[in-house]
């Protein structure tokens, strides 16, 4: 009777007792797939990927996500800035970083917009020079409206 009673309560420890053991393996290894998955042929895969990487908020999937903002599917790209987004605030210095090291339109675009929506007050530096130095008219514009919602955010 009594090696029943240790065997009901033994697996159930011996369950949660692995989870927590080798839940940061699991999460690495999940997020490897899912950067891997971000680089996939199939425009589906990258937004699934994109979406999952956003609700894992982890910083490792920043870099993957902020190089994924060029991709070709306008619709994965949407999805990668939702993904930006919703990690938040820790994207937004190695995001700045990357506008200004990247000039290309479909990239900054992108990124102002995620820079907008985060609405840290650290961009508002970032996004004035690149309003006032890209030659591309819609660069100028999405500049001047994220510039004007930042600076309305930072003001008390």
């Amino acid at each position: 009777m009594r090696s029943i009673y240790n065997r009901r309560y033994l697996i159930p420890f011996l369950i949660v007792f692995s989870v927590v053991s080798f839940g940061g393996t699991a999460l690495a290894d999940r997020l490897d797939d899912l950067v891997k998955k971000l680089q996939s042929r199939t425009t589906l895969d990258r937004r699934e990927a994109a979406h999952e990487l956003g609700k894992a908020k982890e910083p490792r999937a920043i870099g993957p996500l902020i190089s994924a903002l060029k991709d070709e599917e306008p619709m994965v790209r949407l999805d990668v800035s939702g993904a930006l987004i919703e990690i938040g605030k820790p994207v937004v210095e190695p995001l700045i970083q990357a506008v200004r090291l990247d000039n290309d339109p479909i990239f900054l675009w992108n990124a102002i917009r995620v820079l907008e929506e985060i609405g840290d007050p650290k961009a508002i530096e970032p996004v004035k020079e690149i309003q006032q130095k890209h030659q591309d008219p819609s660069i100028q514009q999405i500049s001047k409206y994220a510039l004007d919602k930042l600076q309305r955010i930072q003001k008390p």
